[in-house]
């Protein structure tokens, strides 16, 4: 028999290790001297320390490990037990890639909000304008690139001319954490014919609209101006009067530094 010193040094777990197993139920001294408390231990039990530690070292909480412990020898028993840990880890393990990748992305917003520039809000009639026009549900906002990228296959293989800038109008009612309805559009001189969800229209003059332009990466541009238009709206008394749209007016087709894009968030209001 060991004193609970000496059986720590042997087995390499710490007396207050020891004396939590025993209080969680996990693994209780060989003999307790009744008059002085001593606890002592027994190399019979190290084997049972063995997979508590192993357990422990796997993730298990102390509840999972007095689950297990009795049917460690159960091979198909543990294997379902060690498969199942291995699906929850799994799980933790993409939420936790979830959170490193959005503090990666506040990290560059942070960086690219320092070069953005926001002008003054201002209002105007925004005069009709020919485009070519797909719009579809992405899974989020940031996703508008799959859209961009399908019209630019079909521009490209149906020799469409256009212009180098672009709109995009959001057309749900509210915010959405998922599956908003977005429409890309680009500017063309003639309207073409329409094949499939590649749609030649004509956007409507709109009468009144508050205008904000931002020039640099989307990212965080969109937030700030956003705001800005916001504060502007609420401060002269303007609703909403129709969908909001951005306009990139200087696009990474034009210009490969994102600090000299330039885009314009485009309200349609009227005064409440």
């Amino acid at each position: 028999m060991f004193k609970i010193g000496d059986f720590s040094k042997l087995v390499r777990v710490s007396p207050r290790m020891l004396r939590h197993y025993e209080k969680c139920g996990l693994l209780y001294p060989a003999e307790i001297d009744k008059f002085t408390g001593y606890r002592q231990y027994s190399a019979a039990q190290i084997p049972l320390l063995t997979n508590i530690v192993t357990l422990r070292d796997l993730g298990f909480s102390i509840d999972e490990i007095g689950d297990a412990l009795p049917h460690f020898d159960d091979a198909a028993y543990m294997s379902n037990v060690f498969r199942a840990k291995a699906a929850s880890v799994k799980k933790n393990i993409e939420a936790e890639q979830g959170k490193h990748d959005r503090l990666m992305q506040m990290s560059d917003t942070m960086r690219k909000e320092h070069s953005i520039m926001i002008c003054d809000v201002e209002l105007q009639k925004l005069t009709p304008v020919k485009v070519l026009a797909l719009r579809g549900i992405i899974p989020h906002y940031r996703d508008e690139g799959m859209l961009w990228e399908r019209l630019g296959r079909f521009i490209g293989e149906n020799n469409v001319m256009c212009h180098s800038d672009g709109y995009s109008t959001y057309f749900d009612e509210e915010y959405k954490e998922s599956d908003p309805d977005v429409e890309i559009a680009v500017p063309v001189d003639e309207l073409g014919e329409s094949k499939g969800e590649f749609i030649y229209k004509e956007y409507a003059e709109i009468p009144l609209a508050a205008t904000v332009r931002f020039s640099g990466p989307f990212d965080g541009g969109y937030d700030a101006a956003s705001e800005k238009l916001a504060e502007w709206m609420e401060g002269n008394g303007y609703t909403f009067a129709g969908y909001l749209r951005g306009h990139v007016i200087t696009s990474p087709d034009d210009e490969k530094d994102p600090e000299k894009w330039m885009t314009e968030l485009q309200a349609p209001v009227v005064k409440k």
